[in-house]
């Protein structure tokens, strides 16, 4: 109790009590300090903990609170306090910066942000990324942390979004950021007009490696190599392989000619040499050929091997190695058809031995038949053209030819003649062992026997065969009859074993099954048929075993489906009898419920016959009835229908108004409100109701139409004077003809009559333009003024533009004037005079200007002094584009901005304006020229400046 009455204010459980404690706490003192984190941090009402932040000077202790605390409010508050405490001069010093730091590295951004030492936001923002450096950037005040994050951030997305977080906030920043883009887009420029030059370079060495070699290329060949040698930037690896790989091209071909040349004319030598060998081995006969084939097979290899040595060095040209192949291909297949002239003759020789016996001459005969063969596929494929003239050995290997073959006919005509003789004995008898004459059959078999010793091979083989074919036909006639149906029991029985392999469906396998069945009944009954009817009854009970459970199992089926189809019949009977016809009923609803009652029943439809039918009757007696009710509303409904159309017709003959649409649209309205009516009628219905509206709507159209176009003609007139004035904007050049022109068109659209009288006077002008219409016009014609008066600036900028251009090419002439000093030649003079006259510079004040500066380059002048108002002038250029002097010059620049401030005063700022920089480069160009050296260093520092803009 006394501990309660004594203990400090700010332990107290009065919150009013506590918040005074608070307030009268020294914010200095180490141990009050610490009283207020203990208060910030376990105070139950958020009031406390909020004051207790306030005097709190610890900014680690603050950190904590922000992020450990339960409250939002609290956690915001530190955290606005630690910022606070940062921005606030001298509140932290270095070591308590680096002592956050180091403690909690996620204040680094805030720091940079807040903190009030420039060394803590330095160290603080080296380490942040681009992202946090933006972040930064927008929210510190300090031009120093500013202007180092401008030099910290590199790409150029990052250096856009800080100029558009900066711009208007601080100058010397933006200009950091300024000169840093500014450096990456003429470093992107540069890029590309080197990757330009260095693509245009390997283009046009690739275009001389990609075409045949000629003389001119090699002046072209050795620009090109100087070019590329003198380029002064680094090529891409990729780049460079791709020119060098192409200049090899070039070079290597021009060392390529010569041998090229020297190889075709030997591959032309040879040709002919082969040219002349063919000539004589056409002209010899088939004997000296034969001798002389050892010889001609060398030199033909000989011919072959020298073409490939030549063809290695050089491609031959197209008709050189086509007359080579078609002179090598004659050579070869005249000696390979004398080589096999001589295997087949020598063959024939062997076999001209006299042999009496028949197997010597079928073998002779086969001997020369294969000979004959051989000649003719030698001959046959034998290539030789005309214009080699006649081949000597081929006229007379086909004489040869022909004289075996007349012997070859002769032989197979008597041999044919036994042969088919033969053959009709063996069909005699097959004829009287079908018909019964067994002695007449026998008789032809014993000459048949005595004949086939006179044919060998496959002759002999046939013969034999078809003999034994009848002899065995002869031999089984007996037993022919008691086995002609046992075959097809066999079969039978088969084709029901193959059926219990079959997947077909049970429909058709038990037709199958039944086809089969008849099939055994047509063949009667016999003992053969008892004998194998227990396998045929037993696989036809096997097949028909899984047919029987389909029909039983879809007569389940079939018997649910008649049960489901049931209840659509109740629905449908329902409708007929539980609707109140004599009231009125909803017929579009009763219409929807026979629809889809008689969809639900016939989508069900595997269903016992008989059954089915009955319940389909049923269900279309219901049916029907309920039809009969609709008919009387259809009809009804119809009639109204057709009531409307005659209505329409009367308006379609009626007086054409503007009032009719409003008519016909309420006629369409009453269409819509109608019942129910039958398709078909409706349909012819509404097709006749459609023509008649379209009667009405397109004469009310055609009325419209001709006011229309007496409004269109109207409005033609002020659009295409309008579209005039366009075309003249987009396509004027010439500055007093535009002018000419658009006051031309100005008169005429002034001309055309008002496009709206005043409000008082339209009732009784209705030719006037509607309101809307008229606004939209006027608007036009302002748009199409503002293109021309565009155009107009346009072209004044560009003449002006030009002017500018030809003034300093007339100063560049004057600097070459100024450099040549006061007794120049007088060469030197004329050529400056004739590229002086080329330059058109029409403007008066600019042509006078720059005329007194040439006059001034052949005559005595203070250059030096000349010199000094140059570079007075580079001084105001330069502040006038913000930009720093060089060191020798500041101190100039200084007393030229004191002069200014004592005249214009210390609020006056010079304005960095387009006029007053094109003014600073005319007096630039028209002054007199310094001294030769100093004029160029001057005239790249100006430019230099200028260009930074």
């Amino acid at each position: 109790m006394l501990a309660d009455l004594f203990k400090p204010a700010w332990k107290s459980s009065s919150i009013q009590k506590r918040l005074k404690a608070i307030s009268e706490m020294d914010s200095a003192s180490s141990e009050k300090q610490k009283i207020l984190t203990q208060l910030a941090t376990d105070d139950e009402d958020v009031s406390i903990c909020i004051a207790a932040i306030q005097k709190l000077t610890s900014a680690a202790a603050l950190h904590e609170i922000s992020i450990k605390h339960s409250n939002h409010s609290v956690c915001v508050e530190a955290e606005k306090r630690v910022n606070d405490l940062m921005s606030t001069r001298c509140s932290l010093n270095k070591d308590q910066y680096s002592d956050l730091l180091n403690r909690y590295p996620e204040l680094k951004l805030r720091i940079a942000a807040h903190a009030d030492i420039s060394s803590v936001r330095s160290e603080a923002i080296q380490s942040l990324s681009t992202k946090q450096l933006l972040e930064v950037l927008g929210l510190t005040i300090f031009t120093d942390s500013r202007q180092l994050v401008a030099e910290k951030l590199k790409n150029i997305e990052a250096l856009e979004s800080a100029r558009k977080i900066l711009r208007g906030k601080d100058k010397n920043a933006e200009r950091i950021l300024k000169e840093k883009i500014d450096e990456f887009r003429r470093q992107e420029r540069q890029h590309v007009k080197n990757l330009t030059t260095v693509e245009k370079l390997s283009e046009e060495i690739e275009y001389l490696a990609s075409r045949d070699w000629r003389p001119e290329f090699k002046a072209k060949l050795l620009v090109h190599r100087k070019h590329w040698d003198n380029l002064d930037f680094e090529i891409d690896p990729d780049s460079n392989q791709r020119y060098q790989t192409a200049r090899k091209i070039v070079d290597s071909r021009f060392e390529e000619q010569s041998t090229l040349e020297q190889t075709h004319q030997s591959q032309q030598q040879l040709v002919q040499e082969i040219k002349a060998f063919l000539e004589n081995v056409a002209s010899r006969d088939l004997t000296s050929s034969i001798e002389s084939l050892p010889k001609t097979l060398n030199r033909l290899d000989q011919f072959s091997s020298n073409w490939q040595q030549l063809a290695v060095k050089a491609r031959p040209a197209f008709v050189i190695h086509d007359r080579y192949d078609k002179l090598l291909s004659a050579l070869q297949s005249a000696t390979q058809l004398v080589l096999q002239a001589t295997n087949i003759l020598k063959d024939e020789s062997i076999t001209e031995s006299d042999e009496s016996d028949v197997s010597g001459q079928t073998r002779a005969a086969n001997k020369l038949a294969e000979n004959s063969q051989k000649l003719s596929a030698a001959l046959k494929n034998h290539k030789w053209l005309s214009a080699y003239g006649e081949l000597q050995v081929a006229t007379e290997l086909q004489a040869q030819l022909t004289d075996w073959r007349k012997t070859q006919k002769k032989s197979a005509a008597e041999r044919e003649q036994k042969l088919d003789l033969l053959h009709k004995k063996i069909s005699s008898i097959f004829r009287f062992s079908r018909t019964g004459n067994l002695a007449r059959a026998k008789q032809f078999c014993e000459r048949v026997e005595k004949g086939l010793h006179h044919f060998e091979g496959k002759d002999r083989l046939a013969l034999e065969e078809r003999f034994e074919e009848a002899r065995k036909a002869l031999g089984d006639m007996d037993d022919w009859k008691n086995f002609a149906t046992e075959p097809k029991y066999i079969e039978l029985c088969e084709k029901i074993e193959l059926l219990g392999t079959s997947k077909q469906h049970p429909d058709k396998l038990s037709i199958e099954i039944k086809n089969l069945q008849q099939q055994w009944k047509k063949l009667g009954h016999s003992d053969i048929s008892e004998q194998y009817w227990p396998r045929f009854k037993h696989a036809t009970d096997k097949v028909y075993q899984p047919c029987a459970e389909f029909f039983n199992e879809r007569h389940k089926i079939r018997k649910t489906h008649l049960e489901q189809r049931q209840q659509y019949v109740e629905q449908m009977q329902k409708l007929l009898e539980g609707t109140d016809w004599d009231n009125n009923p909803d017929y579009k609803a009763v219409q929807s419920s026979v629809r889809s009652i008689s969809k639900n029943f016939t989508n069900i439809k595997d269903v016992e016959r008989n059954e089915g039918q009955k319940q389909w009757k049923q269900f279309s007696k219901f049916k029907g009835d309920v039809f009969a009710k609709l008919d009387v509303a259809y009809e009804a409904n119809i009639r109204l229908k057709h009531d409307l159309i005659k209505q329409t017709e009367v308006l379609a003959e009626a007086a054409v108004k503007e009032e009719n649409l409003a008519q016909l649209k309420t006629l369409q309205i009453r269409w819509k409100q109608i019942g129910i009516t039958k398709r078909n009628q409706d349909q012819k219905a509404w097709t006749e109701f459609k023509k008649q509206c379209d009667i009405v709507y397109s004469k009310v159209q055609e009325l419209r139409q001709g006011k229309r176009d007496k409004t269109d003609q109207q409005v033609n007139a002020y659009k295409d004077i309008i579209k005039d004035i366009k075309t003249l904007a987009r396509t004027a050049n010439n500055l007093g003809e535009a002018d000419q022109l658009f006051t031309i068109l100005q008169a005429k659209y002034a001309d055309l009559p008002e496009l709206q009288l005043p409000k008082s006077n339209r009732p009784q002008s209705p030719g006037q333009l509607p309101e809307k219409l008229a606004e939209g016009i006027q608007r036009e014609y302002s748009k199409a003024c503002d293109q021309f008066e565009e155009c107009h600036s346009r072209i004044v900028n560009s003449m002006r533009a030009k002017q500018i251009d030809a003034l300093r090419l007339k100063a560049n002439l004057c600097a070459q004037l100024e450099a040549l000093g006061e007794s120049p030649s007088d060469e030197q003079l004329q050529g400056i005079s004739q590229q002086w006259d080329s330059i058109d510079l029409h403007d008066s004040a600019l042509s006078s200007r720059i005329e007194k500066r040439r006059n001034s380059a052949q005559t005595v002048v203070d250059r030096v002094a000349i010199g000094a108002e140059r570079r007075l002038l580079c001084i105001q250029l330069e502040i006038a584009m913000g930009k720093e002097s060089p060191a020798d010059d500041k101190a100039i620049r200084m007393q030229y901005q004191l002069e200014q401030m004592n005249k214009s005063g210390l609020g006056q700022q010079t304005v960095n304006s387009t006029e007053q920089l094109e003014h600073m480069e005319l007096d630039w160009l028209c002054m007199p020229g310094a001294e030769p050296k100093q004029q160029k260093e001057l005239d790249e520092r100006f430019q230099r400046v200028l260009r930074s803009e």
